[in-house]
């Protein structure tokens, strides 16, 4: 049941976000919140810790996107940022992973889980600064949750994350058609 409400509220973020609408951030930060009861009881530690930082994130989004202008442009990253990016998303992943192994002994899959952390918290930053590769990262991390919640028998997740995987390429095609052109 719990999972249920947390699976159509992050339905309910991501529409939003494709739509770039303020109110996904407000969708995102409900499903953050069902969803840390969810992963604290399948022992998926990092992406329970993950759900602290989404409702941070998803208040700077709120504001963030509530005050830009009302039909505002996607951009593209740089090279750099995006290679600083998946470094730093890497590093988190291996040091989270490795926190969780030496003292959260009945942590699942610790190493896998705080490098998807990782990659989920870069992906929310550039989404929250309207960066289009926040989709292109969201579909690979999407990707491989959907092979850990499967492992972890979390039915209605693993379901989530394949309709996420399709949003977030109908979201990368949307956001495409608003791109800035960069200097």
């Amino acid at each position: 049941m719990i999972e249920g409400i947390g699976v159509a509220t992050a339905l309910l973020g991501v529409i939003f976000s494709m739509r770039r609408h303020w109110l996904a951030w407000v969708w995102n930060i409900i499903s953050s919140g069902v969803y840390l009861y969810v992963f604290f009881a399948n022992q998926l530690y990092a992406d329970m810790e993950l759900q602290v930082l989404f409702i941070v994130l998803g208040i700077f989004g709120l504001f963030s996107w509530n005050k830009s202008e009302q039909n505002w442009r996607a951009e593209r990253s740089s090279t750099k940022s995006i290679s600083i990016g998946v470094i730093l998303s890497l590093s988190f992943g291996l040091g989270l992973g490795y926190l969780h192994n030496q003292y959260l002994r009945d942590a699942s899959f610790p190493f896998l889980d705080g490098a998807l952390a990782g990659f989920s918290i870069w992906a929310t930053w550039l989404a929250t600064h309207k960066k289009i590769a926040n989709w292109i990262i969201w579909i690979g991390v999407d990707l491989m949750y959907i092979g850990l919640y499967l492992q972890k028998e979390m039915w209605g997740t693993s379901c989530l994350y394949v309709v996420f995987v399709g949003l977030a390429y109908q979201g990368y095609r949307e956001w495409s058609n608003t791109l800035k052109s960069i200097d």
